[in-house]
């Protein structure tokens, strides 16, 4: 997603762009509830994946220390670099963010030199690319940021936010409450786009956690052992787990180590909480050795 600023930019390229997923947001109180949410002040910067226009650019430079605007859309910049000049605050990066060393391209280069004590993210996800860009934020930036607010797909966010048992429970929800304490805000209704996609947006805010919320012996395999318990999420973890290259057990093992733990042999991985799974993991890690 991208914000609207309301009007054309500099190069006059003012049409969405579908190969990038662009829907500009077109109401100006979403946007301030969004601010609202990022709870930014004058000692934070802000790392804004994908600004569009700007509209809620020049929010966050109102209220941070520094934002740092992420746009990998040529025809967008022109329009973000005046809107720069004008606040004094905002650094604009034409480019992936994918792409992009987050401490060493942002932290380090921008940051740092500022002296801002906090790190924040605020984003518009384009629905296609939301998941790889979160896990790059979570994977790559534990002790750089402190918290996360994005709009999302709304079937996504419930992904994120699900407890054990359900449909949207899987590999993605179980990672974000690793990583962060995570909370939808609010709904954001297809009407506040232009143009209108399909579905609802929601926000989320991810609050990064400062310690792992359980131990693990191996941070790797305790998601090597969660991205195959739900590769195959109809078939037992016995099964699943034994039939995948990722974690090197057998149907055996895994059903010693449920029984250790208490758990029906029969169990599927939707069942169990992040924490069963690190247990898990820790007990199949052990009995590899």
């Amino acid at each position: 997603m991208s914000i609207d600023h309301g009007k054309r930019s500099s190069s006059g390229f003012d049409r969405p762009k579908k190969s990038l997923g662009q829907n500009f947001l077109n109401d100006q109180r979403v946007v301030q509830d969004i601010v609202l949410c990022a709870d930014i002040e004058a000692c934070d910067a802000v790392i804004e994946v994908g600004p569009g226009r700007g509209a809620m650019t020049g929010k966050l430079a109102e209220r941070a220390g520094l934002v740092i605007a992420v746009e990998i859309d040529r025809d967008l910049i022109p329009g973000l670099e005046e809107l720069a000049a004008v606040y004094g605050n905002i650094v604009i990066i034409h480019g992936d963010i994918l792409k992009l060393d987050v401490e060493k391209d942002i932290v380090e280069k921008y940051v740092r030199p500022e002296g801002l004590s906090r790190v924040k993210v605020c984003a518009n996800l384009p629905y296609y690319i939301t998941t790889p860009i979160v896990m790059k934020f979570l994977e790559e930036c534990p002790g750089l940021i402190d918290d996360l607010v994005i709009m999302v797909q709304k079937e996504v966010a419930e992904r994120m936010t699900a407890g054990p048992g359900g449909k949207d429970y899987g590999a993605m929800t179980v990672t974000v409450d690793y990583f962060t304490e995570p909370a939808i805000q609010f709904i954001v209704p297809p009407h506040c786009f232009y143009p209108r996609p399909g579905v609802d947006s929601a926000v989320v805010k991810l609050i990064m956690r400062k310690t792992p919320p359980f131990e693990l012996k191996d941070k790797d395999y305790f998601f090597k052992v969660v991205k195959a318990a739900f590769l195959q999420r109809r078939k037992t973890l016995a099964n699943a787990l034994s039939n995948s290259p990722l974690t090197g057990v057998t149907s055996g093992e895994v059903t010693e180590a449920l029984e250790r733990m208490g758990i029906n042999p029969l169990a599927r991985g939707e069942t169990l909480s992040g924490g069963e799974f690190a247990e898990l993991s820790n007990i199949l890690l052990a009995s590899k050795k």
